[in-house]
């Protein structure tokens, strides 16, 4: 039996405006807008599911959010961020959500990045990027056992590139 002192109720997000904040997280997540005052409240908004309710989104207006848009070291990183499954893959999904109004922080890669002496193939093909207030989300896709064993044998044919590595496993073309 795990015990733990509660169970997540909510995802808080800073936001320094509410209308773009919840046209950009309903459209990122399939979220519905259920509350976009939260009772009155002019400082937060409410996305979820209607059932069940779990999973939230509460927007916070701030008058500052961690608006940042170069890569950061480890020391000024999010402390806690949001992975999304995107529906039709990781390349698919940039554009729609700098579309959005959305930010590519880190460029799609394998994790982990697979080599020429490793035996460990990578599981997942992701990308870090941004809301339009500076707040940091990943796109995490699992990969098939067929695209982490190609990944794997391109790294030990002496390929390093990320695309060139992403290509092999057929994430993505090289066009």
């Amino acid at each position: 039996m795990i015990l733990s002192i509660g169970t997540m109720r909510c995802v808080a997000i800073n936001v320094t405006d509410h209308e773009v904040g919840l046209r950009f997280w309903s459209a990122l997540t399939g979220y519905e807008v259920l509350d976009p005052f939260y009772w009155g409240r002019g400082w937060l908004a409410y996305l979820g599911t209607t059932e069940p309710r779990k999973h939230e989104i509460i927007l916070i207006h701030t008058d500052q959010a961690p608006i940042q848009t170069t890569v950061p070291t480890h020391h000024d990183t999010n402390c806690v961020h949001i992975d999304i499954t995107p529906t039709h893959g990781v390349d698919a999904a940039i554009p729609e959500i700098l579309a959005l109004g959305g930010t590519l922080k880190k460029a799609p890669s394998l994790y982990p990045r697979p080599t020429a002496t490793c035996d460990e193939p990578p599981i997942i093909d992701w990308a870090v990027m941004q809301d339009p207030f500076g707040n940091e989300f990943c796109l995490v896709d699992t990969l098939t056992w067929e695209q982490m064993i190609a990944a794997l044998e391109a790294a030990r044919e002496g390929i390093t590139d990320d695309r060139e590595l992403r290509a092999a496993a057929g994430l993505t073309t090289l066009d």
